[in-house]
């Protein structure tokens, strides 16, 4: 995956340095610059002058707070920061034309219910124009391996691809999941997760590979309990539904329930 250019949007939650840490851990390890991101209410929203004033004073504190705690921790890493007024998902999917990569926070807890449109970082998967990265409140530690879902649709081919990369610069274990019902695993062994396997080996080499076959759970119930303690989990934006839809089941279930950095890759 290139990323020339990395957004992380900051929002001044308790999960916000962790969005930091993470962007610009990426940004330096590929040569990438990372601009800090804080999207502040429009105008209308407030009260009076002052008071716009005054948020985006304290926008511009907490990147430069940021900022300055990144360069100590990433020295060389090329760092900017921009406060940008309008509606949070709107406004970030926006900017990520220009981007390789959106980072954001999630603001859903583990085993919050709730309708997805809720979720500023749901909104944003369903626009953006780039691969976005949706960060947990805090990274477990230890951590292993990279985990991607196939479900033999072209989506999670893509997804395949950007995770067997990913693997192979961050020099981990690469977990293919596809949950399938136990009547058909072994005709699934050798057609989808055996295509899946053939192609990483051909193009990826390096790679070291685990499959996991779940024949007793849904594709997000499956994916869900194979990246618990994982690195990264991959999985594409649309999966089966094609055009159908703008955000697939197991996407959407995966982005109100993070368990650990989550990247989803742009729709076929």
């Amino acid at each position: 995956m290139s990323n020339m250019h990395i957004l992380a949007a900051l929002n001044g939650s308790d999960g916000s340095d962790t969005v930091a840490d993470w962007a610009a851990d990426r940004g330096q390890a590929l040569g990438a610059d990372v601009t800090l991101v804080h999207v502040t209410p429009p105008g209308w929203a407030f009260r009076s002058p002052e008071e716009n004033a005054l948020a985006n004073k304290g926008a511009e504190d907490l990147l430069n707070s940021a900022a300055d705690r990144l360069a100590v921790s990433f020295p060389g890493l090329e760092i900017s920061s921009k406060v940008i007024s309008g509606e949070p998902g709107q406004t970030l999917a926006g900017l990520s034309g220009s981007a390789g990569l959106l980072v954001v926070g999630t603001d859903r807890r583990p085993g919050a219910e709730g309708q997805g449109y809720g979720s500023v970082s749901f909104q944003i998967a369903v626009t953006s124009r780039c691969p976005v990265a949706v960060i947990p409140h805090h990274l477990r530690r230890p951590s292993f391996g990279v985990v991607v879902g196939v479900d033999g649709s072209r989506d999670s081919v893509s997804a395949l691809e950007l995770a067997a990369g990913e693997a192979q610069r961050i020099r981990e274990e690469l977990v293919i999941v596809h949950a399938v019902p136990a009547a058909e695993a072994e005709r699934i062994r050798n057609d989808v997760v055996a295509d899946s396997v053939e192609w990483v080996r051909a193009h990826f080499p390096e790679v070291n590979i685990r499959v996991r076959v779940d024949p007793n759970h849904s594709a997000a119930d499956a994916l869900a309990a194979a990246s618990s303690d994982a690195k990264l989990l991959v999985i594409g934006r649309k999966g089966r539904g094609g055009l159908r839809v703008l955000l697939g089941s197991v996407a959407e279930r995966a982005l109100l329930n993070v368990r650990c950095p989550t990247l989803l890759a742009l729709p076929a």
